[in-house]
């Protein structure tokens, strides 16, 4: 029993593999451009993650601010477009 399933399994793997193998050509030219730019961007990802803890605090901040100025947003382009309609 345990080689039926192993025979099963090849034979639904095996189709998957032939659709595989030509996507892994597309994608090895892609990584050798990706590779360097790694590295150039890990530097910047450490000067990043000091300034997300200190951004994300003021998030909070903004965020009941911004449920209180779309509405006024609102109102403001309502009364651009009543004017320009003049």
């Amino acid at each position: 029993m345990f080689f039926y399933l192993e025979v099963s399994f090849n034979s639904e793997v095996e189709p998957l593999n032939s659709e595989v193998e030509p996507l892994k050509e597309e994608v090895e030219p892609l990584n050798s451009e990706v590779e360097p730019l790694n590295s150039e961007v890990a530097p910047l990802n450490s000067e990043v993650a000091p300034l997300n803890s200190e951004v994300e605090p003021l998030n909070s901040e903004v965020a009941p601010l911004n449920s209180e100025v779309a509405p006024l947003n609102s109102e403001l382009q309502d009364q651009k477009f009543k004017t320009r309609n003049f």
